[in-house]
């Protein structure tokens, strides 16, 4: 969490652009809406000036190779834990990865920043990307001294829900509780009313 902190405020302080490549499902939705919309409440103008973001054409996941040129730093929520060879090609441009993910992969990439939570002790493994990314936030929350974070628990009960996640987990489960009870997510609002 640390190193990735570091990272992305390197290149917020830097002014370089950043790339986010969504997955394409409902978990690499919602990690990507949850990012996004957090910075932009720290970030706003730094976000719209120099954040994109892009999805995939079909059921693809991970990094591809649709980044813009003069990106400097390219975040992977909810993917990418195991493309170590698109995590080198893009280290030999010049172009920092940070990925933010939670499905398995044998190790660390040595050229990415990579959040996850199969890869380390932390005891929740039944966090999907969304959920990961929520921690992420929560993180430079407690950094900066904010609650930020707590707004976006809809937007992280809605992509664990997809994603089917075992919520034996109680911070899995505490995350959906949480979630459902203020939706401030208009989409996952009319669904929970159906």
């Amino acid at each position: 969490m640390q190193e990735g902190v570091k990272l992305l405020i390197k290149h917020i302080n830097n002014d370089d652009k950043i790339f986010v490549q969504v997955d394409s499902d409902c978990d690499g939705y919602t990690s990507a809406a949850l990012l996004l919309n957090y910075l932009h409440l720290l970030f706003p103008g730094f976000v719209e000036n120099n954040i994109s973001y892009d999805f995939h054409d079909g059921k693809q996941h991970g990094l591809t190779d649709n980044i813009p040129k003069d990106t400097k730093l390219v975040i992977a929520p909810d993917s990418s834990s195991n493309d170590y060879d698109i995590h080198k090609e893009l280290h030999d441009k010049g172009i920092d990865v940070l990925v933010i993910d939670h499905h398995h992969a044998e190790k660390y990439s040595p050229y990415a920043v990579t959040i996850n939570n199969q890869l380390c002790n932390y005891p929740t493994k039944s966090l999907s990307g969304v959920g990961m990314v929520l921690k992420f936030c929560q993180y430079i929350d407690q950094l900066l001294d904010k609650d930020y974070s707590d707004y976006f628990y809809d937007l992280a009960a809605f992509g664990i829900i997809a994603d089917v996640m075992d919520v034996r987990d109680f911070e899995t489960r505490e995350i959906i509780k949480r979630g459902t009870k203020n939706v401030h997510n208009k989409l996952f609002y009319e669904i929970c009313k159906m």
